[in-house]
């Protein structure tokens, strides 16, 4: 029997993995009031690994005090972090996997009251409502696009081995490439060559800092889930410029999203008996929405890019997984809360396993970010009985 597709050996700027099964950044709740990663984390990501994913996007890591989003975020703003990470690095290579840190700046999208949030404009952020205080300085944007840079050197002395920026969903780059979020009148706003300008810049940053050798990928959010946002055709441009530009990989995402976080579907590939089986009641009835949702821009992309493409959002089935990396869609299929359901699923399609993943894409796991660690609430009675309570009291 010929293996699959999606299990053969990839590379990323000369980063081999074992095959092309990415894990998909996912915020953990893991780190602890310092931003520093607990044994708990360490211990998620190396399971990964030892349970055969080719590669790990770990979730998005802050790279300022100020880009902070959620208590439980990873810091990456600092050197005291790297020691811990190194050991972290070690325990997945010694696995088998391989890791990339994804960096973050949170913006007007932070949801730590304790920090003024950076922001292009003073614009009401579209899925949290927070408003922003004061327009970015010239300073300040500079500030951050060095913390990007200072941040991606730890990564690689923490022994990663690549970068994962992340560009998309509403936060800081992204909010740069909007004209919702972006109304600046200066270098970095108005036409979409300076509302890109930051993510340039901040890739600059980055590969001066870590040199040329060293992977670099963004998600990029392609299109605004909101009135007037980011067109398709200019997060198209955008992912072409920074191809140009070198980056290593890209994953196409969302960008701006209102508070139903349209990045992250809910109920994909649900079929009946499957909602049966998970006590999805309201939903044996409802077509099962559509799988891989970026899947024909992802194969526009990987058409003329010459990094590699990796498509994201709602891969529901195995046999999907392959089809995409033999049909030319992509080069990689990173997957989210499939793998917080079966974190051993790539031994599972290993093993000859076929047909939808267990994952329902009910987004438990998600309603729970700052408030618990990341794990999926489904698999007991007790857990969903936990998040009904704290539904009921208006925790999540």
């Amino acid at each position: 029997m010929s293996t699959p597709a999606v299990l053969m050996p990839g590379n990323i700027a000369g980063v081999e993995t074992r095959n092309r099964i990415i894990r998909s950044s996912t915020s953990e709740t893991m780190a602890d009031h310092r931003g520093l990663i607990t044994q708990q984390y360490h211990d998620f990501h190396t399971r990964l690994a030892r349970d055969g994913v080719g590669l790990i996007f770990t979730g998005h890591c802050s790279v300022h005090p100020r880009g902070n989003y959620i208590r439980g975020m990873t810091a990456l703003d600092r050197d005291e972090v790297i020691r811990p990470l190194k050991k972290l690095t070690d325990a997945v290579h010694a696995e088998g996997g391989k890791i990339f840190a994804q960096l973050n700046h949170a913006g007007s999208q932070s949801r730590d009251d304790s920090i003024a949030p950076l922001a292009p404009s003073i614009v009401e952020n579209p899925q949290f409502h927070r408003m922003p205080l004061a327009a970015a300085g010239s300073d300040e944007i500079w500030e951050a696009i060095e913390a990007f840079g200072n941040a991606a050197r730890r990564v690689r002395e923490a022994g990663f081995d690549g970068v994962h920026v992340h560009a998309g969903h509403g936060y800081l780059l992204s909010e740069f490439l909007s004209p919702v979020t972006n109304r600046r009148e200066d270098e970095w706003g108005g036409t979409l060559e300076n509302r890109q300008r930051l993510l340039l810049e901040t890739y600059k940053s980055m590969r001066s800092a870590v040199g040329g050798d060293f992977p670099i990928t963004n998600k990029i959010g392609l299109w605004d889930y909101v009135p007037g946002g980011l067109t398709v055709q200019e997060g198209r441009a955008t992912a072409v410029m920074m191809d140009n530009a070198g980056l290593d990989a890209i994953e196409l995402s969302a960008g701006l999203m209102s508070p139903k976080a349209e990045s992250a579907a809910r109920y994909v590939g649900v079929t009946r008996r499957r909602a049966l089986q998970d006590k999805l009641l309201h939903r044996v009835f409802a077509a099962p929405v559509k799988e891989a949702y970026y899947r024909e821009e992802a194969r526009r992309h990987k058409a003329t890019a010459r990094s590699k493409t990796i498509l994201v959002g709602g891969v529901r089935s195995i046999e999907l997984m392959s089809e995409v990396i033999e049909d030319g869609s992509a080069d990689f299929v990173s997957l989210a809360r499939p793998l917080i359901r079966e974190p051993d699923l790539v031994r599972q399609i290993e093993g000859g396993r076929t047909g939808q993943v267990d994952c329902v894409s009910c987004n438990i796991c998600l309603m729970h970010e700052g408030s618990a660690p990341l794990k999926c609430w489904r698999e007991s009675n007790i857990d969903l009985l936990n998040h009904a309570w704290a539904r009921i009291r208006g925790r999540v």
